[in-house]
């Protein structure tokens, strides 16, 4: 019952334990390391049901941004908190340690964020979540992100500060702005909580019309659905209300209403991808990305027909398109490797084109556009069609946002 770098305590678990009994205060129980959790979970859990309030169980189970290794095994805390139903799970990433200086360019990635949902899926947990973040972290990048791993596992935010981190107040109110009032929760310290709490009803009126930026879109279920059309395979898809996270060429994303370009009309399908690594990959292939196919129905998929749309993450943008005579036909263009790309396709009734736009740099005032089209006639077989999304690889994890899908 101590707070490193104390070790020691003047009352036992027990003890404590004792004395919530007789109160009415939620209790928080925050594990640093996996010895200290499964002697403390062999005396909670007998005891739980005598407990009126609140149980919070709080860990950092996943390396984070200048974090250490965690001292908590990740598997065994879970495990643990599985056989206590009735607790609510605090999950959280290690950090630079408190007093050190963050440096400003530290923030959580998507890397950090989908490898908590990745570990939460495995346990299939049926208790709420919370994620403790650590503000200073939260720049504009991560909000998409964490909105994502809410969405995914019903999961709300509490994030935090430590006296020393001097958080500027927009960072929070970004946050604020990003959830609703009931999905994010604040800890922070008092200097800081003053600052902030004019702001936290109405966060837009602390905030500058450019720092709000531009609105990711609404990836509307009505318009879109997520799938995977193999069991047996390791690809997987998570569909959240504003990004769609898939992996495997099994996991699909896939429009929801046929589309039929009329003479003189097109179809446009603009959006952006970024690629992140799978944990246990390395090293990535120079022909893994994202697959957008036109003309092609779930089942024709891995017999290369209709159209197919490529974005690499070597910076290839495609073209491929097979007939009914099974005649394949490939036009190519190559740009700079990145990880993330705004990408635009435009479908006529004889023409397709694609375009990718580099996103990942700063240090270019202008993003690098490549681009590629040929004449490809619909087959006549073929009068209307589903987009299907898939990535062509386990590899990586393929992270969609800002998908439009506009037939005229």
């Amino acid at each position: 019952m101590a707070h490193p770098p104390d070790v020691d305590s003047d009352i036992t678990f027990e003890e404590w334990l004792a004395l919530v009994k007789m109160s009415q205060k939620g209790i928080k129980l925050d594990f640093k390391s996996t010895e200290a959790a499964v002697t403390a979970f062999e005396i909670l859990k007998p005891q739980i049901s005598a407990l009126h309030v609140p149980v919070l169980l709080n860990a950092d189970i996943l390396e984070g941004p200048d974090g250490m290794v965690p001292t908590v095994n990740t598997e065994t805390f879970l495990g643990l908190c599985n056989t206590i139903p009735e607790s609510t799970l605090s999950l959280g990433w290690t950090t630079s340690p408190k007093g050190k200086v963050v440096s400003p360019e530290l923030a959580y990635s998507w890397e950090n964020v989908i490898n908590m949902c990745e570990v939460i899926k495995r346990f299939n947990f049926k208790q709420q979540m919370t994620y403790p973040v650590r503000a200073i972290l939260m720049k504009a990048s991560t909000l998409a992100p964490f909105k994502w791993l809410c969405d995914i596992t019903c999961g709300t935010l509490t994030v935090w500060s430590a006296d020393s981190d001097g958080v500027p107040l927009t960072q929070l109110l970004l946050v604020r702005n990003k959830f609703p009032k009931s999905h994010v929760y604040f800890d922070l310290p008092d200097t800081v909580e003053k600052d902030f709490d004019p702001f936290k009803d109405d966060p837009t009126s602390g905030l500058e019309g450019n720092t709000l930026g531009s609105c990711t879109k609404v990836l509307h279920e009505a318009d879109w659905k997520g799938f995977v059309d193999d069991a047996g395979d390791d690809s997987r898809i998570y569909l959240g209300t504003e990004t769609a996270v898939l992996s495997g060429r099994h996991a699909l994303l896939m429009s929801r209403n046929p589309m039929n370009i009329s003479d003189g009309g097109e179809i446009n399908i603009s959006g952006q991808v970024q690629f992140v690594n799978s944990p246990k990959v390395c090293d990535l292939k120079t022909n893994e990305g994202l697959e957008i196919c036109l003309h092609a129905t779930v089942a024709e998929l891995e017999h290369s027909s209709g159209v197919r749309c490529f974005i690499g993450v070597d910076g290839t943008a495609s073209i491929r398109s097979s007939g009914s005579d099974e005649k394949e036909t490939e036009k190519t263009a190559s740009g700079p490797k990145s990880r993330i790309y705004a990408f635009h396709i435009t479908h006529t009734d004889d023409t397709v084109s694609l375009k990718i736009t580099e996103q990942e740099s700063s240090d270019r005032e202008i993003p690098v556009c490549i681009s590629t089209e040929f004449n490809c006639k619909r087959p006549a077989s073929v009068c209307a069609h589903c987009v299907i999304m898939r990535m062509n690889t386990a590899n990586l994890f393929g992270v969609i946002q800002d998908l439009n899908l506009l037939v005229q």
